[in-house]
């Protein structure tokens, strides 16, 4: 429903994208769910998007208000930002995936906002800044005005970008690590079956977007090794997800002869039943913001997980006891980690118990709830009191 005004201070939760737009999304929306249940007694919680289609479970269940109005890029004019912050008497506004600095904030706060939250999960990696320009960017992030009170990282890989990068104050920065929910069944799929795969193979799974920068390009390139270089007849390659370049990596598969030992299975509801029915995964995304949530899916599942060494990817992954890294880039390198997990049953059971006792005790999503509810009392509400 459309807000018309609250007789409380109010706590604003904005989202970049449509209200039906999925993917890793819900995440955020089980954290704005999470703070509406924390706050609701004491403010009102809106929830803003800049269009509405369909209102996702987790924000038609929470103590929430929904709003539609575009704070981003193309969206609601300064002015209607004014008055729509001013009327729902908003003192903490919570942004994803926005600037640690903007001259929009000083507006924001005209308005009557005493509280900016940032709660930053973009990928990829950052060059450093040193010398003048970080001098700079250090008093410019300490402009009140301009800059946010409160920066929470996805994960401490993405914190750390920011104290490296944009050279903001650490004691305005927290991490609250990405978490996913606990297992709510154990049971496993079929996959031999399901996707015709002779019995006498493993089977490898990659869950994600079928986008180049997943790393999915290298896969292939380390199937066609393992199969023709390396003779194996033993392992088969199973990906989940759909997008853009989904036909590209088909069209490989055929170049590189390797079809009968490859699945893409699409986008699927069951992953974690996929997972389960799996012996490894392999992960070799170019850009994440520390680790995916897939690695964490499948770490759960108790698969073990070979990830690539980039510091923006590796994060959950600890070497030789909860998954094996390879060299970024290096399709053979991969191929060496696949092939020894596939040679070594023991030491891959072995990682996989590991993997899934670290999903569960540390990358857990009350513990993320937890993490950013503490962070917005402790940083955020300091400035209200």
């Amino acid at each position: 429903m459309t807000t018309t005004g609250t007789p409380r201070e109010a706590i604003l939760l904005v989202a970049n994208y449509d209200s039906d737009v999925g993917y890793a999304w819900w995440l955020m929306e089980s954290i704005w769910a999470a703070i509406a249940r924390r706050w609701a007694p004491t403010h009102q919680v809106i929830v803003c998007y800049p269009s509405i289609s369909k209102i996702p479970s987790a924000i038609s269940t929470a103590p929430v208000l929904v709003s539609q109005m575009g704070f981003g890029r193309g969206g609601a004019s300064m002015l209607e930002r004014y008055i729509f912050l001013r009327r729902q008497a908003v003192r903490v506004l919570y942004l994803t995936d926005r600037d640690p600095v903007s001259w929009r904030y000083l507006f924001y706060r005209m308005a009557g906002v005493r509280a900016i939250v940032i709660h930053d999960h973009t990928p990829g990696e950052r060059t450093p800044v040193t010398g003048f320009r970080r001098f700079a960017k250090a008093i410019i992030n300490r402009i009140p005005w301009i800059s946010a009170d409160l920066l929470i990282g996805a994960t401490r890989y993405v914190t750390m970008r920011h104290l490296a990068v944009n050279a903001f104050p650490a004691e305005r920065c927290y991490t609250a690590e990405n978490g996913i929910p606990a297992a709510s069944s154990r049971e496993a799929s079929d996959l031999h079956e399901e996707f015709e795969i002779p019995r006498n193979r493993f089977i490898m799974i990659s869950v994600g977007r079928a986008h180049r920068v997943k790393g999915i390009s290298l896969v292939l390139a380390a199937m066609r090794e393992l199969v023709h270089d390396r003779g194996r007849s033993d392992l088969h390659y199973v990906h989940v997800g759909d997008g853009p370049d989904l036909e590209h990596f088909k069209a490989m598969t055929d170049l590189y002869n390797i079809g009968r030992f490859v699945t893409f299975a699409g986008r699927r509801n069951d992953v974690a039943k996929i997972a389960r029915g799996a012996d490894l995964a392999i992960h070799a995304s170019d850009a994440e913001v520390g680790y995916s949530l897939s690695v964490l899916e499948c770490m759960q599942a108790g698969l073990p997980v070979i990830v690539s060494d980039a510091p923006s990817v590796s994060g959950a992954t600890v070497p030789g006891e909860t998954g094996l890294v390879f060299e970024r880039g290096n399709s053979s390198s991969a191929a060496r980690s696949i092939e020894f997990l596939l040679d070594n049953q023991a030491c891959a059971k072995s990682l996989g118990v590991a993997a899934q006792s670290a999903a569960e005790k540390r990358f857990n999503l009350d513990q993320t709830h937890a993490s950013v509810l503490e962070a917005i009392d402790r940083c955020a509400f300091s400035s209200l009191r």
